[in-house]
C-alpha cells in the first residue's frame, strides 16, 4: 500500500515526527480510501551539509 518517503532537516524533535506521521498517515488513507494500518510513514533526518538547493549546500546558506 501507499509508503510516502519525507525527507527534512535534521534536528526535529520526536513530537513534530509523531504529529507529522500521524497527519500524514490520516490523509493519505482517506485520499487513497485505504486502512490507516497500510498507510507506511518514513522520515529522514538530513543536515545541512548533506542538502543541496540552487547549486550550494544549505549549510553554506
Amino acid at each position: 500500500m501507499p509508503v510516502v518517503t519525507i525527507d527534512w532537516w535534521s534536528g526535529k524533535q520526536e513530537k513534530d515526527r509523531r504529529e507529522l506521521v500521524e497527519e500524514v498517515s490520516a490523509t493519505v488513507s482517506r485520499i487513497a480510501a485505504c486502512p490507516l494500518e497500510a498507510v507506511t510513514v518514513v522520515i529522514r533526518d538530513v543536515g545541512p551539509a548533506h542538502w543541496g538547493s540552487g547549486g550550494r549546500l544549505a549549510a553554506d546558506l
